[in-house]
């Protein structure tokens, strides 16, 4: 401990209590060998001085030091005093870590496009990103006092409990889905961290990719139309100028046709995805539409000797969306099922619907051997499909329905088969 003093407050201090041992010495022989009264009075009064300045000099030591650590605590300290060095430089050393570790970690949060927003026990708001920012501008002391959210969406905010997900309508009409988790940091009350992403407009790098993945399929398909058609428009061309040869002219002019039909029904079927028409929102009886979509199913399920129930809870429950579109989306995946179940012992299909986290759900289970999960990260990109002969329209067409309306189409695997959910704004 005391080779971490500075070497000059120890020499002071020795020199003091050298000094201070030699008067007691002095002292102690003056009274007992002598009787020099005034001299023991001189020898006692410069030991109560070196006494007095070993105090100064200790004090001087404590005030300096109190100095730093009150300085330290306010978070902006002096330099240290001498004694003090080694931890001070072990201290600026971490706390310049931490920095880079604070930095690194708000780089990592401004990378993220969701806008993340925490928001404290006393209901204090603070934005945590970049995208946060963008969003909602300059910080407000509380939800309700951002303009942007508008009333109703910071209500809804306000009251989320940890872990649910809700759709907000912001007060320019712009639609988010919103997800709320909770954490807490020592000694501190626990705090709601509240997510914001888009659900429609800008895709997202998954709808990049899934699109990408489109346009490949796209090109490849027409190159193998395209292909044989100019080979065979060649051959023709040739065959013509030789005369004769009718056989091998029809040959020819047939399949060009039949290649050419495979192509107009290829770039129909891509019409139909890429040109989907803007939804017309109405307040809409689930029930209702459900009952529609399944008179229009019954004969293909009757066909296939497929079970079937469904469930409306509530039974008056209502979902503001397109009639003819969700009516299509629902078509598509109930014939995804049934694909799904063909030619299982039993096969089933049941659709239930409901309320979870403020969003309205239809879920399409099936009882059928179900995904693989490389299937499940593709089967909602547009011309996949796992089926022979299938086109792979289907469910990127229903998930772009959802989209549409600000809601989602996901995939789980479910006890037996698979589960398609389709969340919507209720």
């Amino acid at each position: 401990m005391v080779s971490s003093l500075p070497r000059h407050f120890q020499l002071a201090v020795l020199a003091r209590a050298v000094l201070l041992a030699a008067l007691i010495v002095v002292l102690v022989r003056l009274m007992t060998v002598t009787q020099f009264y005034a001299t023991e009075l001189v020898v006692a009064l410069i030991g109560l001085l070196v006494i007095l300045d070993l105090v100064r000099v200790v004090a001087h030591a404590d005030r300096s030091t109190r100095r730093f650590l009150e300085s330290l605590t306010a978070g902006d300290p002096d330099h240290p005093p001498p004694a003090f060095d080694r931890a001070w430089q072990s201290l600026q050393q971490d706390r310049r870590t931490q920095r880079q570790s604070a930095d690194y970690l708000q780089t990592l949060l401004d990378t993220v496009p969701a806008a993340l927003l925490v928001v404290e026990a006393d209901g204090a708001l603070r934005l945590v990103n970049r995208a946060a920012y963008r969003l909602l501008g300059e910080p407000a002391p509380r939800l309700d006092q951002v303009t942007v959210l508008g009333s109703s969406a910071a209500r809804v905010l306000s009251l989320m409990t940890p872990g649910a997900q809700q759709i907000v309508q912001l007060g320019d009409g712009r639609q988010l889905l919103a997800s709320a988790s909770q954490f807490s940091v020592p000694g501190g009350a626990a705090r709601r961290l509240i997510c914001l992403q888009r659900l429609a407009g800008d895709l997202d790098a998954v709808e990049h990719k899934a699109w990408d993945d489109m346009a490949r399929v796209l090109a490849h398909e027409m190159m193998n139309s395209l292909t044989p058609i100019a080979s065979l428009s060649e051959s023709l061309d040739a065959l013509l100028r030789a005369g004769g040869h009718t056989e091998e002219v029809a040959g020819a002019l047939e399949a060009i046709r039949r290649r050419s039909q495979g192509l107009m029904r290829f770039v129909e079927r891509y019409r139909k995805v890429a040109e989907l028409p803007e939804p017309l929102l109405l307040r809409l009886p689930l029930k209702s539409v459900l009952q529609g979509v399944e008179r229009l199913v019954a004969a293909t399920l009757e066909q296939g000797n497929i079970g079937y129930a469904s469930t409306v809870s509530p039974p008056e429950l209502t979902v503001l969306g397109d009639a003819d579109l969700l009516e299509q989306a629902l078509i598509n995946l109930l014939r995804n099922a049934a694909e799904a179940v063909r030619g299982q012992a039993a096969a089933r299909i049941e659709v239930a619907c409901g309320l979870e986290a403020g969003l309205c759900f239809i879920d399409v289970a099936d009882n059928g051997p179900g995904l693989s999960a490389a299937a499940r990260e593709q089967i909602f990109i547009p011309f996949f499909t796992t089926k022979e002969g299938g086109h792979g329209i289907g469910l990127s067409l229903a998930r772009r329905i959802a989209l549409c309306h600000g809601g989602q189409l996901t995939v789980r695997s479910g006890s037996h088969g698979s589960v398609f959910r389709l969340s919507l704004p209720s």
